[in-house]
Parts: structure tokens; sequence; C-alpha cells
């Protein structure tokens, strides 16, 4: 793909290592954002309680998810294996990420984070599993695990958090690139759309073909 040097902005990309649709659209831009006229900002975001509580209150809607995940990871690739203890100390695992970050692997550390969650089942909030993912991350395991419990590192997560309400963040994932929102992971698509055609690119007219993809 080649577009105008010139066009520079910023996507900002909410995500949350509670989230399945989270990791569907971290993975699928994780592949293609070094491609992109873009920056952009990962934005790590941990959910309040009142929210885990809810979420997991309607059944109907849990079985609805996890078919749907599947649907998704099938068509990725991907295998699913759905953690058995689903909720953690969610500060923990963003605090790590805020290290990795620091250490300039926050993109392989985020990947190794969910496949270890939604592929391998496990609780990323668990020392023992943070220690391995910093392993797998090339990162100091040690110095991971501590960093995910520092208070100061925990802090700039919830720093980082102060833009969701004033941005009108309502869930993950969540992408706002020229004060356009686009909420999910089927809305990845309608983001590069718009970047796309930004750059210069063409787009297909959705009004000639509904059923084309839109970049």
């Amino acid at each position: 793909m080649n577009f105008p040097v010139f066009m520079s902005d910023t996507v900002q990309f909410y995500f949350s290592f509670r989230s399945p649709y989270s990791w569907l659209g971290f993975y699928r831009l994780s592949g293609i954002a070094g491609q992109l006229p873009v920056d952009v900002e990962y934005i790590p975001c941990i959910p309040p309680e009142d929210f885990v509580r809810s979420s997991l209150g309607n059944k109907r809607k849990t079985l609805y998810i996890a078919g749907d995940i599947k649907r998704f990871t099938d068509a990725y690739g991907l295998k699913i294996s759905w953690p058995d203890q689903f909720d953690t100390e969610w500060i923990v695992p963003h605090s790590a990420y805020i290290h990795a970050r620091d250490n300039n692997k926050d993109t392989v550390f985020a990947l190794a984070a969910y496949s270890a969650r939604f592929e391998g089942g496990e609780n990323i909030g668990d020392d023992h599993t943070i220690s391995n993912i910093a392993i797998r991350s090339g990162l100091d395991p040690d110095e991971t695990v501590e960093a995910a419990h520092d208070k100061q590192t925990q802090s700039r997560v919830l720093e980082g958090m102060k833009s969701v309400t004033r941005n009108g963040m309502f869930g993950v994932p969540f992408f706002i690139y020229k004060k356009q929102k686009y909420w999910g992971n089927d809305r990845l698509d309608w983001l590069l759309r718009d970047i796309y055609r930004d750059a210069g690119k063409p787009v297909p007219d959705l009004g000639k073909d509904p059923f084309s993809r839109p970049f």
C-alpha cells in the first residue's frame, strides 16, 4: 500500500484484556498498524466493578458472545479456550502492559497476554502467568511482576483512562479518529475505510454494492 507521506493523524485505541472483542481488534490492528499512514495510541482500560457484575448476569448474552467469538476465531485461524476464572484483579495485567510499553514491548506483550487468556485459558492477573508472558515478550519477569503491582505504574493506567468520559467511550474495543468514533471489532473495517479515503485510496461505493467490503 502506498500512502501520501504527508498524511499523519492519530487513532486512539481503547482496549481491555478482559474483553474478547478487544483481543480480536488488537490482533487485527496490530497486523497492519505499521502500514497505515496514522499513529495508533493504545490506551489500556480496566472495567469498572459494576460493569463486571452486570456483564455476567445475562446468561443469554453470555452464550451469544461465546458463540460469536467462536465464529470470529474460526475465521481468523485462532483457537479459543475460555479461562475458568473470567475475572481477576484487572489493574495488574494492564500495569504490566504499561511496563512493557516503557520497554518497547507493548504490542508483543499484549498479544502474548491475550493469547494466554483466550487461547490458553490462563488467569493473566496471576503473578506466575504475568512472569511467563514477560518471558515470551522478551522482558525481565521479576521486573514485570513488580511493575504490575507498583502503585505508581497502576496510577498511570488510571491516568490514561481519564479521557474515557471526555471522549465518550462506553465499551471496548473503541477507536477514535478525527473525532469519529467506532465501537467493536467489526467497526475496525469502517475505521480503515475512513483512513484509506483520507489517504487518497479509493474505497468501494457501498450504495452500489452494499455487500462489498467497506475498504
